[in-house]
């Protein structure tokens, strides 16, 4: 069959422009600390085009500044500065609690031994009217969301979505988080997995409570737990698996660490499966700690104990598959996009 390279080439172009007069897109957005990832999707929700910005200060003024300055080049660069913005949507994750009813960031903070050597300037953020100000400058609607919701999201369209109507998703960060999708409906409402207790008499949290989640559990919890047992000073969580993996004589209580920390979220995750019943976990995290094998004790550790859940958990729940996935910062805003999208008429976003 003779293909005529000049009509599919037409073809290409009528396509895209009617794609262009019609078709409704978003601009996904991952705030993290010191850094933004943008990425733009089509109504498919295909991604289209990608971008990564570093960030010099946390101020809250000039983060919404310049996810604004991203979410604009990206749009410009990808469908043209005359390109109408009523046909664009944003969405935008923290890792904090929000109100993604009205775009508020209720809370997000760091703490200076979260990320690692680099040691940059702690900040909070308190009531951030973050949705609000987005709109009023890019004139888009605009939707703001925890980023264990947004992975949820991407889960939901791109990933476990696709053979299970009901399941969760636990995010290992500098803290904890969590979403659930339940019989193909992601619940909105904030789920504070990090703040369920699992150790009645365990460590005090960031938060106040004793025995959380995130007492033992996170990047920064993690490494400090693994300091107290040790008593070595510890430059964040790539240093203290360094310790555990190694043959240091502290190793075996670093090892310790890890197996607590699994232990913690076998125990959250039952919780989870008594409530909801969910037929898959994905757990996201930092690929040292979810990624086991030869050499990688931290890892085997944290692993081993994590998929002990279903002795935490009611018999008829335990039938349940962990998915462990390597944290990628894309699929965040990926996610955000995803769910900017479902909030536009018309567009019905399904499992592909």
């Amino acid at each position: 069959m003779n293909v005529n390279v000049h009509d599919v080439k037409v073809r290409q172009i009528l396509r895209r422009s009617d794609e262009l007069d019609h078709e409704q897109y978003a601009v996904g957005i991952e705030i993290q600390p010191y850094k933004l990832t943008g990425v733009v999707v089509g109504a498919d929700g295909v991604v289209l085009a990608r971008s990564r910005r570093h960030l010099t200060v946390m101020e809250s003024a000039e983060v919404v500044k310049r996810v604004a300055e991203l979410a604009e080049n990206l749009v410009d660069d990808r469908l043209g500065c005359a390109f109408p913005r009523s046909r664009v949507c944003v969405g935008v994750q923290v890792g904090g609690p929000v109100d993604p009813d009205t775009g508020m960031v209720l809370h997000l903070v760091n703490g200076p031994d979260d990320h690692r050597h680099e040691k940059p300037p702690p900040y909070e953020w308190e009531d951030v009217p973050l949705g609000a100000e987005l709109a009023s400058m890019l004139g888009c609607a605009t939707s703001v969301e925890n980023d264990a919701h947004a992975f949820a999201a991407y889960e939901q369209s791109l990933g476990v979505g696709r053979v299970g109507s009901t399941f969760g998703v636990v995010l290992v960060r500098d803290g904890v988080g969590a979403g659930m999708v339940v019989r193909g409906e992601r619940l909105s409402a904030p789920v504070e997995f990090g703040h369920l207790q699992v150790w009645p008499r365990g460590r005090i949290c960031d938060c106040g409570m004793r025995g959380c989640i995130e007492s033992q559990v996170g990047n920064r919890a993690l490494t400090a737990v693994v300091k107290e047992r040790t008593g070595r000073e510890l430059d964040g969580l790539e240093a203290a698996i360094a310790l555990a993996d190694g043959d240091d004589a502290q190793a075996r209580e670093a090892l310790a660490a890890f197996r607590k920390a699994g232990t913690s979220i076998a125990r959250g995750i039952a919780t989870l499966l008594t409530l909801f019943g969910p037929t898959h976990m994905v757990v996201y995290g930092a690929e040292d700690l979810i990624s086991g094998g030869p050499g990688r004790r931290a890892a085997n550790a944290f692993l081993h104990a994590m998929r002990k859940f279903p002795a935490y958990t009611f018999q008829i729940s335990r039938d349940c598959q962990i998915v462990t996935k390597p944290l990628d910062a894309v699929r965040g805003a990926h996610g955000a996009a995803l769910i900017a999208l479902q909030g536009c008429p018309g567009v019905r976003l399904q499992p592909r």
